[in-house]
């Protein structure tokens, strides 16, 4: 049994765009209704949260946990440039100070790969004048917001952003450029910057991150140099460059050549980490292919199940950096609703097992409270503790909401 210290934080996380419904200013939005998403579905309502906040904090009061990590939808909140919906500001407002009444922590992403379709239009991140746009947002939402929250994450997985929407071009603006995707990851750690200033001018006291996806960069042929010098690029480039360049103030390699940014150094509080897998690397040209393994079963997503690794990206961050973690999603896609708890219990034994090793964790958030509009997967993919009724909008609790529960309650 795994002995988490007193005071640890236990939630689960979901992302605006993904649950709330309606909206429709934005670029996923629009790239949605031209039947991008597997089955050409739309987010549409998604889980109607926009409208039912009250059974999300339901949800979350059944469940024990004293954390919520959720996200505001900069769409909602300035459809216009410069023009902000005060109304959709004070739901936000009134839905966090409720958590805090609750005794539930928030922990509030600013931005989870959505943009308003007129920054979108724009450039987006593509640009480095943009992040005006974005600080003006950041400073409208603490003054609405900041006094009940002490957890902030700025920007989420800006390492999956800039993958999936410019390398891969599987996600808005659907573009394939090296260059590109390098250019955008950089002004995303500029962007995280002047929102953790926005943040910390108004609020001395928050704690500030991002929330980081990472995995283990295994090289597929053991006999292989090349698969083992690909392997470890990867793994640098997407794992650690990031926050390499924060903590030093310097664009660190590979992702840049050490050029000098100290405006942003030592900008991060603590770290969020996103855990949901590993991968396998194979030396190929001009790009290294990203494989499964074969040796454990695979989740709904096709991931390799892999609770375990946990333990090693949770050591090797605090090692590197020797900041306070928090696991701000880990989760499985399990329409079956068998294998979740497994995987939870196997991420929880291997976190424990990091923690026992010396790493500072503070908390632990499942990926997600419900089943949401999972991106280009539509509704197809079930990560909920709560199965999202699609016709009624209702929450049923899976028996694995249950187990959580009740482990929550053992390690209180």
């Amino acid at each position: 049994m795994v002995a988490f210290p007193e005071g640890f934080l236990w939630g689960v996380s979901t992302a605006g765009h993904q649950i709330e419904g309606g909206n429709r200013h934005s670029d996923w939005y629009e790239w949605e209704k031209k039947g991008k998403v597997k089955g050409g579905e739309t987010s549409g309502v998604a889980c109607g949260s926009w409208d039912h906040l009250e059974r999300d904090i339901k949800a979350l009061e059944e469940l024990g946990v004293k954390a919520y990590r959720y996200s505001i939808e900069w769409a909602r909140i300035e459809p216009e440039s410069g023009k902000f919906d005060e109304d959709a500001l004070k739901r936000y407002a009134g839905f966090t100070e409720e958590l805090v009444r609750k005794g539930i922590h928030p922990v509030l992403t600013v931005n989870h790969f959505v943009l308003p379709l007129w920054f979108a239009r724009m450039g987006g991140w593509e640009k480095r004048e943009n992040l005006i746009h974005f600080e003006k947002f950041v400073r409208k939402v603490v003054q609405s917001i900041g006094q009940y929250v002490h957890y902030w994450v700025t920007i989420n997985e800006p390492n999956v952003y800039a993958s999936m929407s410019y390398l891969l071009g599987e996600w808005p603006p659907q573009k394939k450029d090296m260059e590109l995707a390098r250019k955008v990851l950089t002004n995303l750690i500029f962007a995280h910057t002047v929102a953790y200033d926005a943040i910390k001018s108004a609020v001395p006291t928050a704690m500030v991150s991002i929330a980081l996806n990472m995995m283990p960069f295994l090289p597929f042929r053991n006999w292989h140099p090349a698969d083992f010098i690909a392997a470890r690029f990867l793994g640098k480039l997407y794992n650690y460059s990031f926050v390499d360049s924060i903590k030093l103030g310097r664009m660190a390699r590979p992702l840049g050549n050490e050029e000098a940014a100290p405006e942003i150094k030592g900008k991060i509080d603590f770290l969020g980490i996103n855990y949901y897998s590993r991968t396998f690397v194979r030396y190929s040209r001009p790009f290294p292919q990203l494989l499964n393994g074969q040796e454990f079963e695979r989740t709904d997503m096709g991931y390799e199940f892999f609770p375990q690794g946990l333990e090693g990206v949770v050591f090797k961050a605090y090692k590197r950096y020797r900041l306070p973690i928090m696991i701000t999603e880990n989760g499985i896609a399990d329409s079956t609703d068998e294998k979740r708890w497994p995987y939870i219990d196997g991420a929880l034994q291997a976190l424990g097992k990091s923690m026992n090793r010396g790493a500072k964790v503070f908390g632990y958030l499942y990926w997600s409270l419900m089943d949401n509009f999972e991106w280009k997967e539509g509704y197809s993919m079930k990560f909920g503790l709560y199965e999202t009724v699609r016709d009624t909008l209702e929450l049923k609790a899976r028996p694995s909401a249950e187990k959580f529960r009740r482990f929550i309650s053992e390690n209180r």
